[in-house]
């Protein structure tokens, strides 16, 4: 799978554009390459931390960067920094993954979007997924060695079709002819894959059947399940064991011991959050099942992946919906030996019958024996790689070793899985890609960050989204006499302080005016704020000392208490403090209350500061 994407900059002022997208779970990315003023530069896979230094040191030093992260299993980041004015970088990053075996198909869905996600999630929203952007369209290029394949809900001429970016592209093959993969890994070696799609297993079933019925499930999803369910009843026997369960923000035990249709009709309409977490440990309380089959569209943060991991179930997840999240459950189904199937309402019978065939099979988890060969279950398919002696002259292939090598990085320590990884150019939670163009040439000033909206998902379910308003201009008060600024200080609407101030500064909007003291775009009231501090005679003793405008110093205080949860902030705080902090800084920091200690309420302070 090759992504192209064209970054184009029509402000009169440098930029930094970042994008966060969903990724299938067992997805491995290996190759990332830039085009930037007419010179390809290739990625190069480095440590996690180590590659966001590269990328920040270049954002420092005015040179166009591109960096490639995830940010969660089954969540990637892109971010591409001093996209000058008028100018374009294209970027494309390549991955591949093994298809799902569903029926006579083999599947690959490749989502583009995602609904709204239910919890809080533990990403900085500079990080974070976010949808509600404008439609737009791609053209994608399909190629198959054999077989037939066809796209969902469109057609292919000559393997050529546009599609809509507010849904997944689905894409399954048939009549398609398995055979040996081969590869040459980073070390020289030959690898070879093979794929054996997994029969229906014949061994009794001992499942908890665990359903969504949040309401982000609303939309004719649960209705599809409830049909998907009473259409796979015929295939259990009278020794398979089911125990049916539904949740929202609450788990309620529907029932046991009887006909899966029976207990279908018991199920609610949907409703509520979607409190995965608590479901899912609810049920393993609750129910004695070996196995555990969850039915859901994904859309939540309300679970502790590696928590429910460690209770030693094996979790199998059926995702539904073109909105629908692999990330957190699909981790957590990889993590436990189950498996991952998604399917659209239209299919749900025959990925549901799938999914409890592959139930039917005994677990086998990941496994590596000697380092030259590992095999495990992904996709209703059997997987084995081997690892050759090097062969001389013979296949280049990389995809088959990336997705090898994604194969045996969960058997390995953190140290072998980094250092393969890195060999083998891959983005994973512990490396990452990135490129510097040293060639290019500096842009002066901090760049602003654009974040890019994911179209809004076909769904009908509504997306919630926060927007951030445009404050109207305020005059700087950084040189406005201290009586003045009493009487502003009086006709404040509410308590606000620093603290607070610092959450509602949209610091990716213009980081070079912040940097050099204009607080004009900030809003009345904080910009008011902001001049207050300037004028306390221990902000502006300190600024004398570093030769800083007083009100640049403040600016840099309050950026610098947001920490490393708002990038832009960070280097703001740097571009003026530097790379340290001195005493005398966090004495004053604390004073303004913007140290992590917490915040104080500054209007309570104010009379204090100005009768100094």
């Amino acid at each position: 799978m090759v992504t192209s994407r064209v970054f184009r900059n029509d402000e009169a002022q440098s930029i930094e554009a970042t994008i966060t997208f969903p990724v299938p779970v067992h997805a491995v990315l290996f190759d990332l390459e830039a085009l930037i003023d007419g010179r390809l530069l290739k990625a190069r896979a480095q440590r996690r931390s180590a590659a966001r230094e590269a990328y920040e040191d270049a954002i420092e030093r005015g040179k166009a960067a591109v960096l490639h992260e995830e940010v969660l299993r089954g969540v990637h980041m892109l971010s591409v920094a001093h996209v000058a004015p008028g100018a374009e970088i294209t970027v494309k990053a390549t991955w591949a993954i093994t298809l799902r075996f569903v029926g006579d198909s083999a599947r690959l869905r490749i989502p583009l979007t995602v609904g709204d996600i239910y919890g809080r999630s533990r990403l900085p929203d500079s990080d974070d997924l976010l949808a509600g952007g404008p439609l737009q369209h791609a053209d994608i290029s399909v190629r198959s060695s054999s077989g037939t394949v066809s796209l969902a809900g469109g057609s292919l001429a000559e393997g050529q079709a546009r599609v809509p970016l507010n849904a997944p592209i689905d894409l399954a093959v048939t009549g398609m002819m398995l055979g040996m993969l081969r590869g040459r890994a980073a070390d020289g070696r030959e690898v070879a894959l093979r794929i054996t799609p997994c029969g229906p297993g014949e061994a009794l079933l001992n499942v908890a059947v665990l359903v969504d019925r949040s309401g982000s499930m609303g939309g004719g999803k649960h209705h599809a399940v409830v049909r998907g369910l009473t259409a796979v009843a015929d295939m259990l026997g009278e020794a398979d064991l089911i125990d049916l369960w539904q949740f929202d923000n609450e788990l309620e035990h529907v029932g046991a011991g009887q006909p899966l249709r029976d207990l279908v009709a018991r199920l609610g309409e949907p409703r509520g959050g979607t409190e995965i977490g608590g479901a899912l440990s609810g049920a393993m309380a609750g129910s004695r099942m070996r196995d555990i089959l969850l039915l859901t569209d994904g859309l939540s943060h309300a679970l502790d992946v590696q928590a429910l991991a460690r209770r030693g179930r094996r979790i199998t997840v059926l995702l539904i919906g073109h909105d629908s999240l692999e990330a957190n459950v699909g981790h957590l189904a990889a993590l436990t030996g189950g498996d991952i199937f998604v399917a659209s309402p239209d299919d749900i019978a025959a990925v549901l019958a799938a999914a409890i065939g592959s139930l039917r099979l005994a677990a086998e988890p990941v496994q590596v024996g000697d380092a030259e060969h590992i095999r495990a279950v992904r996709g209703n398919a059997l997987l084995e790689a081997d690892w050759l002696a090097a062969t001389g002259a013979g296949p280049q292939g990389r995809a088959v070793a990336a997705v090898a090598a994604g194969l045996a990085l969960p058997a390995l320590d953190e140290e072998r899985a980094a250092a393969l990884a890195q060999a083998e150019g891959l983005v994973t939670h512990l490396t990452s890609l990135v490129l510097v163009d040293e060639a290019g040439a500096v842009q002066e000033t901090l760049p602003a960050t654009r974040k890019i909206a994911l179209a809004a998902p076909a769904a009908p379910a509504p997306m919630a989204r926060m927007v951030r308003a445009k404050s109207p201009s305020a005059a700087s008060y950084s040189s406005a006499p201290p009586d003045m600024l009493r009487e502003e200080v009086r006709s404040l609407s509410a308590p606000l302080d620093l603290s607070s101030a610092a959450g509602m500064i949209d610091w990716d909007r213009s980081p070079g005016q912040l940097v050099a003291g204009d607080v004009s775009g900030l809003g009345r009231e904080i910009a008011l704020l902001i001049g207050v501090a300037a004028v306390r005679p221990d902000v502006t003793h300190l600024a004398t000392q570093l030769k800083l405008d007083p009100v640049m110093l403040v600016v840099a205080l309050i950026a610098r208490s947001l920490g490393e949860g708002n990038r832009s902030a960070a280097r703001i705080a740097k571009a003026v403090l530097g790379s340290g902090i001195t005493e005398e800084l966090r004495r004053l920091a604390a004073a303004l209350g913007l140290e992590p200690a917490g915040p104080r309420g500054l209007r309570g302070r104010l009379g204090g500061w100005l009768g100094r």
